[in-house]
């Protein structure tokens, strides 16, 4: 895919800059291999957000697992928080940049773009998210998503005896796999609640393509992601 190749050339061509692709379409049913054969038999459900990093140092898929399914800006935000520190902290990345689809319940929102403009001005950052309309291909991060799923697969097959009861039980038995994965709880995703001000409503969210926010916070987003196109500045408070 094009983003895929603008990305990765960017990334990989500077030291300081980082480029993930992410995405979060569903959650997957933990399903025992011996399923018990009782009416009131659980399915347990985990959120599993996936996608990859292009930098100059590495590149790599990833994984944030939840037993927590909430699928709202604070938990996107929540499972992606531990990878942008360490990208930030430890690799010294200087510009980030985001390429997600575009639900408005999960990226494409408030909560969001507060959360971005106050990482970049906490971490002395520049951050740019783009936004991809449906029916884009997600390149990488489908890939890698399949991956998971499939090593989560043969866990569950390998050991038909194991209690799988949660996220962490998954990765306990996963076979080894090319893949960096984390684990986000709930705690997580309330942190992420708590430090929300009160937030206005921002007109023409479903326009806006791409968001910025440079290392003072100021956020602003365009209504397409190219170059000519005027950035508008984004007040998030009445």
């Amino acid at each position: 895919m094009v983003f895929d190749s603008s990305a990765r050339m960017n990334a990989t061509n500077n030291n300081n800059t980082a480029t993930l692709q992410i995405d979060w379409p569903e959650s997957y049913a933990l399903k025992q291999a011996r399923e018990e054969k009782s009416a009131y038999y659980y399915e347990q459900k985990i959120s599993l957000g996936t996608g990859y990093v292009w930098s100059q140092k590495e590149s790599y898929g990833f994984g944030c697992l939840s037993d927590d399914c909430n699928h709202m800006g604070e938990a996107a935000w929540a499972s992606l928080l531990p990878l942008l520190k360490t990208l930030v902290n430890k690799h010294d990345i200087k510009y980030l940049n985001i390429i997600s689809d575009s639900p408005v319940s999960q990226y494409r929102n408030k909560t969001i773009m507060f959360l971005v403009a106050q990482f970049a001005k906490q971490n002395r950052v520049e951050i740019k998210w783009i936004y991809l309309e449906s029916g884009h291909g997600k390149g990488a991060a489908d890939a890698v998503r399949a991956a998971i799923k499939r090593a989560m697969n043969e866990a569950v097959s390998f050991n038909p005896d194991a209690p799988f009861a949660n996220a962490k039980d998954l990765l306990d038995k996963k076979d080894r796999l090319n893949i960096k994965l984390c684990i986000y709880a709930t705690d997580d995703i309330e942190k992420v609640k708590q430090m929300l001000p009160k937030l206005k409503s921002i007109k023409g969210t479903l326009e806006l393509h791409e968001i910025s926010a440079n290392s003072d916070g100021l956020l602003t987003g365009k209504k397409l992601s190219d170059d000519s196109n005027i950035a508008v500045r984004i007040n998030l408070f009445r």
